[in-house]
Parts: C-alpha cells; sequence; structure tokens
C-alpha cells in the first residue's frame, strides 16, 4: 500500500464518511480522493515527473492535505516546507532538494516571488491556479503504475538542525503508513475519532499523528489555521464534539495554567468528549502533567519521536501503566535499546544513546551518505538522544546527547537541572546550555523566563538548587529573558541561546 492508495481505498470503502472539517466546509473520503486526483493532473500537466521533488509552502488548509497526496498520486516525493523560514533559508532546502516546482497559497506569494528571484528556474504555483482536470483514472496511470513500491520516497523532511544546514531525511510510504499502524494500535484509534489538527502542517509529528493516522483509521479530521486565537480551539474542542487532542507541551503548559473563564471552564470540565491527550515534538515537564490532569481529569500521555522515525516512536499506555517523567515503551513493530560509546547494548537502568530498529526508519539522508551512515548503522538508527530504558521496557529520555555539557570530564544533562527549576512557581520556562571556558572544558549557563509578574532574583534560584542539585552541574551564569526562541512546534532553540552568548 502507498500513500495514494491508502486515499483511494478509503474513499472506495467509507465514501460519505467526512475525512476533512475546515470551518463550514466538509470534504468526505471520496471528495478527497477525487480532489487529489484532480490536483495530481493539473500537476502532471504542468510538467511533474515520476521522482520529481515538490515543495507546498502553505499554511494550514484543506489545499495543503490535498497538494501533498496529489503530489504523490502524479509519482512525485513532497517537500513540505517550514512557513517560519526566511527566503534565504527556504532556498536552501529548495536547492539541496532540487526541487522543481514550489506549491503555494496567498499568505505565501511575497515570499515565494523572493525565493522564485534565487532560484530562477523553480516553477511556483498557487494551489488555486494548478489545473483542475476530471479524475478519470488513465490519466494518471502511467505516474501511478511506477510508482506502487512501498518502499519508494513519499516525502523529504528536512530536520532542524542542531549543527551545520538542515539535512532532508528520505521517508517511505512504509516507513509512514506502518508508523501510523503502530501509532493507531498504541492510542487505540478507530474511525469514531475526530481528531483536532491545528499544528503546523509541515511537521512530522502533526502530519503523520494527525493527518496519515485519521485517513489510516478512517477518522475525521477537524483542522484548524493555527494555534491562535486560542479561544478557537476551546470552541473547536466543545463544537466539534473532539475526542483524541493532540498537542505540544507548551500549549498543555497554557491550558493547565491559564486563567479560562468559569463558563468555559465549567464545559470543559464536564462537557468535554476527549477520552486522551497526547504531547510530542518537545520533552513535557511532570508538573504541567500533573496541573493539567487535575485540572481537567483526562489522561495526559507523552509521547517521543524524531523525524527519522516517521516520527512515533514510543508512547505512554492508555491502558495499563503510566509512568512519570517516562515517554513509554516503544509502539508496535519499533525495537529500542540504549548503547555506551563502544556501541555495546547496556543493561536495563544505564543510559547510554537511545538507538531504534523497524519499518519506521527513514531510508536515509537525501545526497547525504556521509551523514547517513554516521546515524543508520547495522539496522539500527542512533538517535542522538541520552536515554535509559527500565526492566519493563519504558524508555526515560535524559537527554540529547549534543546537548550535553562536559565540565572537566564529567557529563552533565541540561534536561535534568531545567526539570528541577521548572517546578519553581516563579518560572515559566527554562533552558541550560554549554559554552567553552577557554580551558578546554563547558561552562553551563541558565536562562529562565519569569512567570507573569513574578519577582525573582538569581539569588533565589540559587539558593531553592542547594541540596538538590549537585554543585557542579549548578549553572554559572543565570540570565532572565522576556522570551525564548522558538521552533514552530515550541521547542527552545539552544544553538542560539549559545550563540548569544559567543557573540
Amino acid at each position: 500500500m502507498t500513500l495514494s492508495t491508502l486515499i483511494s481505498e478509503k474513499a472506495k470503502n467509507i465514501p460519505d464518511r467526512i475525512c476533512i472539517k475546515f470551518k463550514k466546509e466538509k470534504i468526505t473520503y471520496s471528495e478527497i480522493d477525487n480532489l487529489v486526483s484532480s490536483v495530481a493532473g493539473g500537476l502532471v500537466t504542468l510538467g511533474l515527473h515520476t521522482k520529481d521533488r515538490v515543495a507546498i509552502l502553505m499554511d494550514n488548509c484543506p489545499g495543503y492535505i490535498i497538494s501533498y497526496f496529489a503530489i504523490l498520486r502524479a509519482g512525485g516525493v513532497a517537500v513540505p516546507i517550514n512557513t517560519f523560514l526566511t527566503p534565504d533559508e527556504i532556498s536552501y532546502i529548495l536547492n539541496d532538494s532540487k526541487c522543481r516546482i514550489i506549491i503555494y497559497n496567498s499568505p505565501f506569494r511575497a515570499q515565494t516571488e523572493k525565493v522564485k528571484n534565487k532560484i530562477p528556474s523553480l516553477k511556483a504555483v498557487d494551489f488555486g491556479e494548478i489545473p483542475k482536470i476530471p479524475p478519470i483514472p488513465p490519466l494518471l496511470k502511467g505516474g501511478e503504475e511506477g510508482f506502487n513500491d512501498d518502499d519508494e520516497v513519499a516525502v523529504l523532511l528536512y530536520t532542524s538542525g542542531t549543527t551545520g544546514f538542515p539535512k532532508g531525511a528520505m521517508l517511505t510510504h512504509r516507513n509512514l503508513i506502518s508508523n501510523a499502524d503502530a501509532s493507531m494500535k498504541a492510542m487505540n484509534v478507530s474511525y469514531k475519532d475526530k481528531i483536532l489538527l491545528f499544528l503546523p502542517l509541515f511537521h512530522s509529528f502533526s502530519f503523520t499523528v494527525c493527518v496519515i493516522l485519521p485517513i489510516y483509521s478512517g477518522a475525521q479530521i477537524v483542522l484548524l489555521k493555527s494555534v491562535k486565537p486560542f479561544s478557537k480551539i476551546i470552541k473547536s474542542i466543545l463544537k466539534d464534539r473532539i475526542t483524541l487532542f493532540v498537542a505540544v507541551p507548551t500549549v498543555y503548559n497554557i491550558l493547565s495554567k491559564k486563567r479560562i473563564p468559569f463558563i468555559a471552564r465549567f464545559l470543559l470540565k464536564y462537557f468535554l468528549n476527549i477520552r486522551a491527550c497526547v504531547s510530542g515534538a518537545a520533552a513535557l515537564p511532570e508538573d504541567t502533567i500533573y496541573a493539567f490532569e487535575k485540572r481537567f481529569n483526562i489522561p495526559l500521555i507523552e509521547g517521543y519521536g524524531l523525524t527519522e522515525a516517521s516520527p512515533v516512536v514510543a508512547v505512554n499506555p492508555l491502558k495499563g501503566i503510566r509512568k512519570p517523567a517516562s515517554v513509554g515503551p516503544p509502539v508496535p513493530g519499533v525495537e529500542v535499546a540504549v548503547v555506551g560509546e563502544d556501541g555495546k547494548k547496556l543493561p536495563a537502568g544505564e543510559t547510554g544513546e537511545l538507538i531504534i530498529r523497524g519499518s519506521n526508519v527513514m531510508k536515509g539522508y537525501f545526497n547525504k551518505p556521509q551523514e547517513t551512515e554516521a546515524v543508520l548503522r547495522d539496522g539500527w538508527l542512533y538517535t542522538g538522544d541520552v536515554a535509559r530504558i527500565d526492566e519493563d521496557g519504558y524508555i526515560y529520555i535524559v537527554d540529547r546527547k549534543k546537548d550535553v555539557i562536559i565540565i572537566d570530564g564529567m557529563n552533565v544533562y541540561p534536561r535534568e537541572v531545567e526539570d528541577f527549576i521548572l517546578k519553581h512557581p516563579s518560572v515559566e520556562e527554562c533552558a541550560m546550555v554549554g559554552v567553552p571556558d577557554g580551558k578546554g572544558s563547558e561552562m553551563p549557563i541558565l536562562f529562565i523566563k519569569k512567570r507573569g509578574d513574578a519577582v525573582i532574583e538569581e539569588n533565589e534560584i540559587r539558593n531553592y538548587m542547594k541540596g538538590h542539585v549537585a554543585q557542579f552541574k549548578n549553572p554559572r551564569k543565570i540570565f532572565f529573558i522576556d522570551e525564548f526562541p522558538k521552533t514552530a512546534t515550541g521547542k527552545i532553540k539552544k544553538t542560539e541561546l549559545r550563540k548569544q552568548k559567543l557573540s
């Protein structure tokens, strides 16, 4: 099965069931299949050939999902573009992936024109101007005949890249469908579910869990433009009877602490249809889990994944034991292990690098054989994440391997310190990074964003850490900042924090 035939199969079996709800528009599985074929035909007439890369630069809308599947149906490879990137950053990705076409919509016309000036050979197409061709199967037969192998690359997803330029992870049809299947089993998703989608569609987490997964399950996608205004999310949860809520830690932190009007609070507490909430894309503080569950009485389960794994690797079970601070056991069909510096597997409870094996693991990085060899070894994906696995198989992410701070030969894991600082009632967010100290070691620096109008000073933080955080792990400097630089999914950009202190 490919992602293209997945849509066709659903159109055949459940033609009249709603696939996407967007504002007042409802699109059935039959209608989405016809729209995909029509746009695919239009792309072919515009010159799309099998295995051509086609970029998508659009905000959240049905056209994004239609474009994605239309590219695949026409035999191409989709390249979702982060809408927060600059024209220079977008141009790098388009050149690196050798994209021939970029599909955009009106909010990104100016941005696309700037990119087009940098890459004259690029064909830029407004989604609304793609020729609409009647979905006659023979029209696309040539493209589909050569694209029935589920091992073919379906999408190039560019990782944010902790160092250097971003790399395009090659994810196949099998990678994505197998991950949707494993996620469905792990989260008990069925055709009865309604999944709210407001996270950016260009992100691997949102597209797999909020698009491919519901389509694979025959469920309904309730699509919003974005996370703002927040009131629209609350309204949709109630009005659309959402059953599965998927978000990033930043959203759960807001929901657990935000002042919500009494009537909304009452409705959310007693008239919710949500059976579970899922968090991914970044680490979820324990305090947020407890505060959220206490406030709404809904299970909040944390998962873990990375783009190179399509992306879901593990998730805490809805039924069974949920362990605090753990991202749960691996989803069905995925193997995990922890290895030391020598590459040998470590016993339960010991800390090392997390490695993954399964049908969800990428084919490699596009046109980057050396980088691919560095992370894909003997069938295992080396994640670069420091973790431990307990005797029950539950995974605990300790930190990013590249974020580990080495102080006089000793490893300091920033997340350990950050998790403790976040428990302080006056701290909204924090991040610790290491910068060279000029003596062959590193100096840990802590950044803190205060909560609201809280008054807090460095000495209070240092006294708070006494007796709880080992002296050698203590930050040498503490800075209070108004806002953190973040990715589109709420991850703090530690590389930018390091640059601030190195400049």
